[in-house]
C-alpha cells in the first residue's frame, strides 16, 4: 500500500511540472503570456492619453488662483504741501490676505471637435494595426506547436530507426561469427556505413526539440521546472475545413484589419486637414481676471471694517471680455494644411489598390496552401507504397537471409519517406495558419466563422 502511494505521489509531482494545451489553448495562453505582446498592446495607451489630455483642456485650459496671507503695515495721514496723503505706518502691523484669479476659455469649439475626432480616428488606426500584429503572432505560435509535434515525430522515428538498425547490426554480426553463408562481410559493412545517417537523425531530432521548447518557454512564460506537453500526441493534418477561393476573397475584402486601419487613417487625415484649415482663421476666447487684497490694519485712526474699501493696501479689481488672437505666421499654418492635404490624397490613392492587393495576397496564399495539401497527399500515397515495399522486403528476408541489402534499402527508403511526409504535414498546417492571418482573422475568429 505504501509503495502504491509513493508511486502516485511521484506521478503527481511529474504532472505538476507539465503544462498541457491543445492548439487553441496553446495559442490563447501564448497571446496572454508573451512579454512582447504586452508591450505591443500598450501602443494604444499613448493615443488614449492624448484624447484625455484634449478633453481636460476643453474647459478652462488656463485657470489659476493664487492666495497669500501675512502681516501688512497700517496707514497714517501726513501733509504733503497742501495735500493730505496716506503713507505706510510700519509701527503698527495688521493681518493681510489677498487672492488673485485668472482664466481663459477658448471659444473655438470647432477646432476642439476636429482635434478630438482626429485623435479618435488615430486611436482606431493604431488599434487595427495592433490587431494585425497580434494575428501575425498567432501564426508564429501555431508554427511552434506544429514544429513541436514534428520534433516529437522525428525523435520517435530516429529512435525507432536506431533500434532497428542496431538489432539488424547485432544479428548480422552474430551470423558472421557463426559463418552463416547467407550474410556477407559486404552486407555488414553496407549496414554499418548507413548507421551514421541514423545517428545524425537522432541528434537533429533532439536539437529540434530543444530549440522549439526554448521558443515555447519564452512565449508561454513558463516557470523554472515547467515543461510544455501538447495534448496531441501525433502530427496530423489540420481538421478545419479549407475555405473556398470565393470565401477567401470575400472574407478578406470585408474584414481585414489592414483595410480597417486604412479607413481609420483616411478619416484621421481628413479631420486633420479640416483642423489645419480651421487654424488658418482667427481664434476667439473669453478672458477674465480678479484681484482682491484686504488688510485689517486700517488707517490706525478707525479700524477699517468695510471689506471692499480701497486704499494704498486694499485692492478690488477685475475684468472680463472677449478676445481675438490671430497668428501672424500664416505660412506656417498654411504649410501644415498642405502637408495634411497631401497625406490625405496619398491615402486615397492607396485605398484604390489596397483591397485588391490584400485579396491578391490572400489568393496567392490559398494557392500555396492548396499546393502544400497536394504534396502532402502525394507523399501519403507514396508512404503507403513504401510500407508495402518494406513488408515485401521483410518477407523476402525471412525466406532468404541473403536479401539483407534489399531489406536495408527498403527500410531506409521508408524512413526517408516518413520524414518527408511529416515535414509536409507540418508545412501544410503552418500554411493553413498563414492563410487565416492573410484573410485577416485570428484563430478564434476563424473557428467561429467556420463553426469549428
Amino acid at each position: 500500500m505504501l509503495r502504491v502511494l509513493f508511486l502516485l505521489s511521484l506521478v503527481s509531482i511529474a504532472m505538476a511540472g507539465e503544462v498541457r494545451y491543445d492548439l487553441s489553448q496553446f495559442v490563447e495562453q501564448g497571446m496572454q503570456n508573451d512579454p512582447q505582446l504586452e508591450e505591443t498592446r500598450q501602443g494604444t495607451q499613448t493615443k488614449k492619453d492624448k484624447i484625455r489630455a484634449l478633453k481636460a483642456e476643453a474647459i478652462l485650459p488656463t485657470f489659476y488662483v493664487t492666495m497669500m496671507v501675512g502681516p501688512a503695515p497700517g496707514l497714517k495721514d501726513e501733509l504733503d504741501g497742501d495735500d493730505t496723503v496716506s503713507v505706510y505706518d510700519f509701527s503698527k502691523m495688521g493681518p493681510f490676505w489677498g487672492v488673485e484669479a485668472k482664466f481663459i476659455q477658448p471659444l473655438n469649439f470647432g477646432q476642439y471637435n476636429s482635434g478630438k475626432k482626429a485623435l479618435e480616428a488615430d486611436l482606431q488606426q493604431k488599434t487595427f494595426e495592433i490587431e494585425n500584429k497580434l494575428n501575425k503572432k498567432e501564426v508564429e505560435l501555431q508554427s511552434y506547436y506544429y514544429n513541436y509535434l514534428l520534433a516529437l515525430e522525428m525523435t520517435r522515428l530516429a529512435e525507432d530507426a536506431k533500434k532497428r538498425v542496431d538489432d539488424a547490426y547485432d544479428k548480422m554480426e552474430e551470423a558472421l561469427d557463426e559463418d552463416d553463408g547467407a550474410v556477407s562481410q559486404m552486407d555488414f559493412l553496407n549496414l554499418k556505413a548507413k548507421m551514421h545517417t541514423v545517428k545524425e537523425g537522432v541528434v537533429d531530432a533532439n536539437l529540434g526539440m530543444k530549440r522549439v521548447q526554448l521558443a515555447i518557454r519564452f512565449s508561454l512564460g513558463l516557470k523554472e521546472g515547467e515543461t510544455f506537453v501538447a495534448e496531441d500526441s501525433l502530427l496530423l493534418p489540420r481538421t478545419e475545413r479549407m475555405p473556398t477561393l470565393e470565401e477567401v476573397r470575400s472574407l478578406t475584402s470585408s474584414t481585414h484589419p489592414e483595410l480597417k486601419q486604412l479607413e481609420a487613417g483616411l478619416k484621421a487625415r481628413r479631420v486633420q486637414m479640416d483642423l489645419a484649415e480651421a487654424k488658418l482663421a482667427p481664434e476667439f476666447f473669453v478672458m477674465g481676471q480678479f484681484k482682491y487684497v484686504k488688510s485689517w490694519a486700517g488707517n490706525r485712526k478707525i479700524m477699517q471694517k468695510d471689506a471692499f474699501a480701497e486704499d494704498a493696501v486694499n485692492k478690488l479689481d477685475g475684468l472680463i471680455g472677449v478676445g481675438l488672437r490671430y497668428n501672424l505666421n500664416f505660412w506656417k499654418n498654411w504649410e501644415k494644411f498642405r502637408a495634411s492635404r497631401t497625406e490625405y490624397k496619398g491615402l486615397q490613392l492607396k485605398e484604390r489598390y489596397a483591397e485588391e492587393g490584400l485579396v491578391a495576397k490572400a489568393e496567392e496564399q490559398y494557392y500555396q496552401l492548396q499546393a502544400a495539401k497536394e504534396k502532402m497527399d502525394a507523399l501519403k500515397e507514396s508512404l503507403r507504397a513504401s510500407e508495402s515495399i518494406l513488408k515485401g522486403a521483410a518477407m523476402q528476408y525471412d525466406l532468404d537471409k541473403s536479401k539483407t541489402g534489399d531489406l536495408v534499402s527498403a527500410y531506409t527508403q521508408n524512413v526517408s519517406m516518413k520524414k518527408d511526409y511529416y515535414f509536409a504535414v507540418c508545412k501544410y498546417n503552418v500554411e493553413f495558419a498563414q492563410l487565416i492571418f492573410t484573410m485577416g482573422y485570428s484563430l478564434k475568429e476563424f473557428h467561429s466563422v467556420f463553426n469549428n
